[in-house]
């Protein structure tokens, strides 16, 4: 192997969310001490949390 190329899994893709202040100001701060962008901490911590999320069967409560 000659050559390793290192690619994006996808295109980036741009949307807007609304929040609470408390939550911007939290990721503002992690990519402060983290020196990151707060792009970057958010898309992390979306990436984070895909595979964690459960979606519970009303039916089974």
């Amino acid at each position: 192997m000659d050559e390793l190329k290192i690619s994006k899994r996808t295109e980036p893709v741009m949307f807007t969310i609304r929040v609470d202040r408390s939550l911007v100001e939290f990721y503002d701060h992690l990519a402060q001490e983290t020196n990151r962008s707060r792009n970057e901490v958010i898309a992390m911590a979306l990436e984070f949390a895909k595979d964690k999320i459960i979606i519970e069967d009303p039916e089974k409560t």
